[in-house]
């Protein structure tokens, strides 16, 4: 089901899909609410404004929000507010405070409103973030740790083979640039003549 299929869904059959919704459902499950306007602006606000209706007349107040114009600015405080929640938390917190889960101490206004909310997402959506990344980050050290022990399991049996190329030690002398074989038999020729002059003018003259 894509998010759009899901939101429609949302929509069209709000009282069924929320029957039985809990925190955790909610959060793993739910459309963020800056996804479901992207997607349905306009439908989702709706959506928003009818159930905040409902909720402010069963808290009974009507004198707070006596117009259509006061129920759509609360609704565009929530949006502006908490984008990140789930669409679905933010109808469970509604559940929640018509249940008399918060405290409203006989007045219930758009600052209480959010406060609600707000107390809502740090008992519930906060804890719940934070478990996720702790499980993610488990899972890529997990993960890590499965792959150096599967190259040492390579390395143990002889799999991975050593990419350096190990090079021969024995001397093998290169021939100078500059000279050739030949080249070099005639300097070797020049020094051993040369010596042999040397040799010559050193010895004394044999007088008769």
């Amino acid at each position: 089901m894509t998010q759009a299929q899901r939101l429609s869904g949302l929509i069209s059959n709000t009282r069924k899909i929320m029957e039985g919704m809990t925190p955790a459902k909610a959060f793993e499950d739910g459309l963020t609410l800056h996804t479901a306007l992207r997607l349905k602006r306009q439908e989702t606000k709706v959506l928003l404004l009818g159930e905040l209706e409902r909720l402010v007349r069963h808290v009974n107040a009507t004198r707070t929000f006596q117009t259509q114009t006061d129920l759509q600015d609360a609704v565009d405080d929530i949006c502006e507010v908490f984008p990140t929640m789930k669409l679905e938390e933010i109808l469970t917190a509604f559940k929640y405070i018509r249940q008399g889960r918060f405290e409203l101490y006989g007045n219930f206004t758009t600052n209480v409103m959010l406060d609600c909310l707000r107390k809502y997402e740090d008992e519930n959506t906060t804890t719940m973030r934070e478990q996720k990344h702790q499980q993610v980050k488990q899972e890529i050290m997990t993960t890590q740790l499965d792959v150096r022990r599967l190259i040492r399991d390579l390395e143990k049996d002889g799999k991975l083979k050593d990419p350096r190329t190990k090079l021969d030690r024995t001397f093998i002398p290169y021939p100078n640039a500059k000279t050739d074989y030949y080249e070099a038999e005639k300097q070797t020729s020049k020094k051993t003549e040369k010596t042999g002059t040397q040799s010559d003018e050193a010895r004394p003259t044999e007088t008769p």
